[in-house]
Order: C-alpha cells, then sequence, then structure tokens
C-alpha cells in the first residue's frame, strides 16, 4: 500500500512539473523556414536566450507559405510573428518590435544580373539611368514601392523562386538583392548570373519582428532579449559572424551608391545605426532611416 502511494506521488509530482514548465515556457510558433531567414531565427533565439527562461521555437520543417499568406496568419493569430520590413500597415495590424534586425543592411542592394548584361549594367553612375533597365520584384514585399516612388520600371512575381527563372528568361534586366542575401542566392545559379560590378542602391529598410496581437507580452521578451543582446555585445558578435564576410566579398568601397527613397518606411522610423558596416567614405551619402 506504500509503494503505491509513493507511485501516485510521483505521478502527480511529474504532472505537476509538466504543467508548470508548459506555463513558464515562452511558446513562439511561425512561418519562416526558407534558408534566407536563417539569421532573422538566430536573431529570436538569442534574443530570448537573454529572458533566463525556458523557451520554444516552433516552425515548419520547409517553407510552405508565402509572405502575403504567413501575414494574414500571424494577424489572424494562427502565428505568432514574423520578421519582415516595416510599414504604416503592419505596425497597426500587428506589434512591432522597433529594433531592426539586421541593422538596415538589408537595405544594401547588389544586382543579380545575366553576365552579357552585365557590361552595361556596372556603367550605370545615376538613378536616370537605371530607369532604363527594368527590375524584378516580389509582388507582396514590403519595399515594392520603392519601385514607382523612384520611378522604376518593375516586373513582380508572387513567387520568389520564380523570379530567379524570369531574370533566366530576361522577363527583366536586373534582381536586386541584399547583401547579406545575394552570395548566397548566386551559388545556386554560378552559371546563369554574375553580381553586378561597381554599383549598389541603398533605401532605409528596417525589418522587425512583428507580433501578433494576441501574444502582446512576447513583444515585450523579445524587445528584453535584444536590448540585453545589444548591450553585452553577443548581437553583434552574431551580425559579424553572419555577415562580414559577404560585406567584405561585396567590396563596398569600390561601388558607386545610388541612393533610393522608400515611401513605405514610417516617418518616426528611428535612425539605424550603419557604420558597423558601411564604409566610412559611403556614410554620409546614406544617412536616412
Amino acid at each position: 500500500m506504500a509503494v503505491l502511494r509513493v507511485f501516485f506521488i510521483l505521478v502527480i509530482s511529474i504532472l505537476l512539473t509538466s504543467r508548470i514548465y508548459a506555463e513558464d515556457t515562452i511558446i513562439v510558433k511561425h512561418y519562416q523556414q526558407h534558408p534566407r531567414y536563417e539569421f532573422g531565427l538566430k536573431v529570436l533565439d538569442l534574443a530570448l536566450s537573454k529572458l533566463e527562461q525556458n523557451y520554444q521555437i516552433v516552425g515548419p520543417q520547409t517553407q510552405e507559405l508565402n509572405q502575403a499568406r504567413g501575414e494574414l496568419l500571424v494577424i489572424d493569430g494562427q502565428f505568432d510573428l514574423q520578421f519582415i520590413s516595416t510599414t504604416l500597415h503592419r505596425e497597426s495590424s500587428m506589434i512591432p518590435v522597433r529594433i531592426p534586425i539586421y541593422q538596415g543592411l538589408l537595405g544594401l542592394r547588389l544586382l543579380l544580373v545575366k553576365p552579357e548584361l552585365n557590361a552595361k549594367i556596372k556603367n550605370i553612375t545615376s538613378l536616370d539611368e537605371l530607369r532604363k533597365f527594368v527590375g524584378g520584384h516580389g509582388a507582396h514585399w514590403g519595399d515594392l514601392p520603392v519601385y514607382a516612388e523612384n520611378k522604376l520600371k518593375v516586373v513582380t512575381s508572387v513567387s520568389y523562386d520564380n523570379l530567379f527563372e524570369m531574370l533566366k528568361k530576361e522577363r527583366f534586366d536586373y534582381f536586386h538583392r541584399g547583401v547579406n542575401e545575394i552570395w548566397n542566392e548566386l551559388e545556386h545559379y554560378p552559371n546563369d548570373f554574375v553580381v553586378a560590378d561597381n554599383i549598389m542602391l541603398f533605401y532605409p529598410h528596417p525589418v522587425y519582428f512583428f507580433v501578433g496581437k494576441h501574444r502582446p507580452e512576447l513583444a515585450e521578451q523579445i524587445e528584453r532579449g535584444m536590448r540585453i543582446a545589444i548591450a553585452d555585445g553577443s548581437y553583434q558578435t552574431l551580425f559579424l559572424q553572419y555577415h562580414e564576410k559577404d560585406i567584405m566579398r561585396a567590396k563596398l568601397d569600390d561601388r558607386r551608391l545610388i541612393i533610393l527613397k522608400n515611401p513605405a518606411v514610417p516617418a518616426d522610423t528611428p535612425i539605424i545605426r550603419k557604420d558597423w558596416w558601411m564604409p566610412p567614405s559611403k556614410m554620409s551619402l546614406s544617412q536616412t532611416p
């Protein structure tokens, strides 16, 4: 009888411990599993690790949703967050954690082009000259208004992968990609594309964690964790671990910088520190949020 009593006590203890663990564990559900999202997920993991609390980040095995569908599901409460460029609509429909995940790096764009077009693209010296060419872009990406604002021609697709096929077929002339994205993408198409020489574009393009309004405590936890990571230097270490090689490879000092306006960025967007990665020679030209 005593043995049975001890057994029941152990079972109840395990159940209570499991319940306490579940209640104390921060569960974060997301939909972004493409390789280009890896850094954002690492930043999320870093931020949550600073809270001295159990947490679990739950996502799909493969990328099953595009941004447009995923965003609707975050707003609807089926997912807890996404990390994506800021817009007025997103800041009103979700809770923004207004600490830029990429420190503005995603706004520094290099041009993916077919090799035979590089000779023309690399000699562009002004926005007017860039307007003679057609760019490709995701139809649902938050920075799409950059094209209209700067009077640039654009062809769009709802499919990220399809944009590379469209560039192959010359449906457009260039696909501008973040300096932290383009080299990995080029590895998948080494015989089809090159990174255009001599030229780079920049526009304000802060990417935030956007948390569904059903999880206000999660937004507060992520912000607290990110501020700790920035203060103790672990965020900068992670940033350089992921991006320093790509920045050095791009040889930014040797490129002409063309500044674009981004009307999608809210007027009160905090200024982003770019001195971690923008060459001093280009800093004065890029003093935008």
